[in-house]
């Protein structure tokens, strides 16, 4: 079971020819966005579902039964699929200009819901997306579950005292920042583009990084590595496979297993 918010990105590919577009000497791009009721142009207008929606396909898509908690989102022959009256938590408007962005996002961050599952689950994974305000919950359903393992993400900033005490209690834990509290040897240490576990480091080419929020990159790796330890893959192949996913999925699709066996091969 996967605990994190549901975002919906919506990009804009402005249109340079009609925009105002000056480069600083970092060869940023700034736009002078007047608010006097002028027209602006944009190319293309793309959506798709991020945050923990990433997590849960990546799963999917290496057969690991995985879903939302709080959420009836799922996964057909289609894509996702929303069951009943789910809808995003966060939507994120983004401006893209060649492979730089900017973008909008909400002044609060959603809190994550937690609803303890009914049947038993080998997991419980606090996604890179999760905002938790209470860990209570999880703890309790751990102690009477012990079975569960607990795995959790921790983001470089953004975090608060509850996704801390989570990752100390850990089975997993991905994290962009040092840890000092946690009780297992499986940390796995994600800083800019390098991996480190153990004995395994991995650079990883992350495609225009940026323009996927940042966020989706990280997600990938992550719920590909817990997916190939679900599968009860070795460590090595387990990392091998997220790189790959990572570096060759694209904004609205990440691979099958199949075919990150095939490129990895």
């Amino acid at each position: 079971m996967i605990v994190g918010n549901i975002f919906k990105d919506v990009y804009l590919d402005v249109d340079e020819r009609s925009e105002n577009f000056e480069t600083d000497d970092r060869d940023v791009k700034w736009l002078n966005l007047s608010f006097d009721a002028s027209e602006h142009h944009y190319f293309h207008r793309l959506s798709n579902f991020g945050g923990a929606v990433i997590s849960m396909e990546v799963l999917h898509n290496m057969g690991v039964d995985a879903s939302i908690s709080g959420s009836k989102l799922k996964f057909d022959a289609d894509g996702v699929v929303a069951g009943g009256n789910t809808v995003a938590d966060l939507y994120r408007y983004i401006l893209i200009s060649d492979d730089q962005v900017s973008y909008f996002v909400p002044s609060f961050e959603h809190k994550s819901t937690f609803v303890a599952p009914k049947e038993p689950v080998d997991y419980i994974y606090i996604d890179r997306s999760a905002n938790i305000s209470d860990p209570t919950p999880i703890i309790n359903y751990l102690k009477k579950n012990p079975q569960t393992k607990l795995v959790t993400y921790i983001r470089k900033n953004v975090r608060g005292e509850a996704e801390e005490f989570l990752a100390c209690q850990s089975d997993i834990v991905f994290t962009e920042r040092n840890m000092t509290c946690v009780k297992t040897d499986k940390v796995i240490t994600i800083h800019g583009n390098k991996v480190h576990y153990e004995d395994i480091d991995l650079e990883l080419e992350i495609p225009r990084t940026d323009l996927t929020t940042h966020l989706t990159g990280y997600s990938i790796f992550a719920a590909t590595v817990l997916g190939g330890m679900a599968a009860g893959f070795e460590d090595e192949k387990s990392f091998h496979l997220a790189k790959v996913n990572v570096e060759n999925s694209s904004l609205d699709a990440t691979l099958s297993l199949n075919l990150m066996e095939e490129l990895a091969a």
